[in-house]
């Protein structure tokens, strides 16, 4: 059916000149803005940032800050966790997942940090393997990762003729 169709469209409007950003980057932009929802979606599910069990404007303000910083801590660490497993074995690791045992091992580590900041990060760095192992983020073979058309510069669909660029 028409309507059918018609879903296979998809109509990006921008007021940045082509020469600024080309045609078959826009799509790759979207899709990275599109990560940073699902990021965002992800540190309210998983820290539940919008959830408070307290009534107490400066209990929940602390509250606030601590989910803040953990997010800001969690994504730091993911960061570099997922350049370095880009650069050397082409794989992404996933937030969620690492997120879930950065969680398993959250009470050694704040008493490490109260310790020290340096035997957290000795304690991170030796459990560095085992977390990358166990938060590798499943790679579909059929499509290209956000990372993939961003290091391509491209849109996959434009250039498999797929869709239809803009004279």
């Amino acid at each position: 059916p028409r309507h059918v169709a018609l879903c296979d469209w998809t109509l990006l409007i921008t007021n940045v000149p082509e020469p600024w950003v080309p045609l078959d980057m826009v799509r790759a932009l979207y899709t990275l803005r599109w990560q940073i929802e699902l990021l965002f979606k992800q540190f309210k599910s998983i820290l539940r940032v919008h959830q408070s069990a307290t009534g107490n404007v400066h209990r929940l303000r602390c509250e606030l800050y601590g989910k803040l910083i953990a997010a800001v801590w969690g994504q730091r660490l993911h960061a570099v966790a997922n350049t370095a497993r880009w650069t050397t074995a082409r794989q992404e690791i996933s937030l969620a997942k690492l997120y879930k045992r950065l969680q398993e091992r959250a009470f050694l580590l704040s008493q490490l940090v109260m310790r020290s900041e340096a035997q957290a990060m000795a304690y991170l760095s030796q459990e560095r393997e085992t977390l990358l192992k166990h938060c590798r983020k499943h790679r579909q073979r059929s499509r290209m990762t956000t990372l993939d058309m961003l290091e391509a510069g491209v849109d996959p669909k434009l250039h498999r003729g797929q869709g239809q660029g803009l004279a």
